[in-house]
């Protein structure tokens, strides 16, 4: 099964402030049974209540990104095992960012020891358009 699909694009946004859609690319679906097997993993996430969570600053950054279509999903917490992907993911295309507290100001994890306790939320952004929510034992979304 397939299916057209706009991306936004993030491409100059810092200097022009302005998220470009991508024309429409086909890709191809994993089939629904499939899809179904993984329960909590994935699922998207309302936008206008993970903003709620942003301060004024990230609002101003995020907002534009998440309206202009951008996937956001949530995804299982493990600590450990995201420790493990930052030190090995492409630093170019990922990157993680924590939120400690509702309307603090979300910061840039540089580091594998900043990924730790206490954290409200952690923010995976790819460049391809898709935001990663992981949230601890009492998820926020």
């Amino acid at each position: 099964m397939s299916r057209k699909l706009s991306k936004p694009s993030l491409k100059n946004y810092l200097s022009t402030g302005k998220v470009v859609i991508e024309e429409p690319q086909e890709v191809h679906e994993a089939p629904k049974a499939a899809a179904e097997k993984k329960t909590g993993e994935g699922k998207g996430v309302n936008a206008d209540k993970l903003l709620g969570f942003f301060s004024e600053e990230d609002l101003a950054t995020w907002e534009p990104v998440f309206k202009a279509g951008a996937e956001i999903k949530k995804e299982k917490l493990d600590l450990v095992g995201l420790r493990n992907f930052f030190r090995t993911m492409d630093r170019v295309r990922f990157t993680l960012y924590i939120l400690e507290s509702e309307k603090a100001a979300m910061r840039i994890i540089r580091s594998g020891v900043q990924i730790r306790e206490p954290f409200l939320l952690f923010l995976l952004w790819d460049d391809i358009g898709v935001a990663s929510i992981y949230s601890g034992e009492n998820p926020v979304l």
